[in-house]
């Protein structure tokens, strides 16, 4: 792993950190520093096939509250070096044991934490929480719009009609060779990505494939404190999702938080676009965290 900074105007503009990774790929990270050097610091992971970019009010807001945050793009997304096609492929292995390992590593290098705070959102959740699961360098993960994907957890009709669309998602990545971005689902995706996404979407499990990690498992002894923010009426992760990932957290302490659709500006709830108007969100989430970080002031 190499790490290269470019710093632009300090604590105004934010920073480029690229981080080269042991398998040849590269990524850059986007770093927003809070105004005291020895801020705790927050890495954003983004939904699937969503760019780190797009939670930019975010990371200014959690910036602008005391803690330094970073957005991280996934894989195959954004600032990674690696695009999903036929040819390329990769899976949570990838992210998990090569990428947010050496990220991690990185940030304590450049930033002088000893260990980060994980806020991610769906994918990004789901990620934060398995990675959690496994590093001492993880001091808590906040959990926006996430839960397990199995369509055994959605209520009413949408159970059915979520099995089907898992079986076209299925159908149409066998086809191609990858996830098209025409899907009205999540943009272009990597086979691998898929097929872990599935695993847990069809079976209320996470199988990580090619990894030696029984990720499973190691959710069940986690004690890292996780905070899960729903958003009621999310029809992508309703509750009773959310309610499934926290119960595979027996060790863990678990809180939560419910964030209404006017609270972030919106007339009903959306599970992207609270992303634009954040405050709530981050509010939430920095309330949790002040037990944690007492020395952050407001």
């Amino acid at each position: 792993m190499s790490t290269e900074m470019t710093v632009t105007d300090h604590r105004r503009a934010p920073e480029r950190l690229r981080v080269s990774f042991t398998d040849g790929s590269a990524s850059e990270l986007v770093v927003f520093r809070a105004a005291r050097p020895d801020a705790p610091v927050v890495l954003c992971l983004p939904a699937m096939g969503v760019r780190a970019a797009y939670y930019t009010a975010v990371a200014a807001a959690l910036a602008a509250r005391g803690h330094t945050a970073v957005l991280a793009d996934l894989r195959g997304n954004g600032g990674s070096s690696v695009r999903p096609s036929r040819s390329t492929t990769f899976g949570y292995a990838e992210m998990l044991d090569i990428e947010l390992p050496e990220i991690v590593a990185a940030l304590r290098a450049e930033l002088g934490a000893e260990r980060v705070t994980l806020f991610g959102h769906s994918l990004g959740g789901h990620l934060s929480v398995l990675h959690a699961a496994v590093s001492p360098h993880v001091a808590a993960t906040v959990l926006v719009a996430t839960g397990t994907s199995w369509y055994g957890r959605v209520p009413g009709l949408r159970r059915p009609a979520r099995f089907l669309g898992l079986q076209v998602i299925r159908l149409v990545t066998a086809l191609y060779g990858y996830l098209p971005g025409w899907l009205p689902f999540a943009g272009v995706e990597a086979r691998g990505v898929v097929r872990d996404w599935l695993h847990d979407a069809l079976h209320g499990a996470y199988l990580v494939h090619g990894s030696p990690v029984d990720y499973e498992a190691a959710l069940s002894r986690s004690t890292v404190p996780a905070l899960f923010v729903v958003l009621p009426g999310d029809h992508y992760v309703p509750e009773a999702c959310s309610r499934q990932l926290a119960d595979r957290l027996p060790a863990a302490r678990v809180s939560w938080a419910e964030i209404p659709a006017d609270q972030v500006g919106l007339a009903r709830t959306h599970h992207f676009r609270w992303a634009h108007r954040p405050g709530a969100v981050v509010e939430a989430a920095l309330r949790w965290l002040e037990p944690l970080n007492p020395e952050v002031t407001s």
